[in-house]
């Protein structure tokens, strides 16, 4: 279970600072893997 904590911080401490960019973030990266 260790390995699944660590990534859930990882992920946490990578988008600390998007705030209000997140869906945004979150749309073109759902769209880029399409083109």
């Amino acid at each position: 279970y260790i390995q699944n904590y660590i990534d859930e911080f990882v992920y946490k401490l990578n988008r600390r600072y998007f705030g209000e960019k997140l869906f945004d973030r979150l749309i073109v990266a759902a769209i880029q893997t399409y083109v």
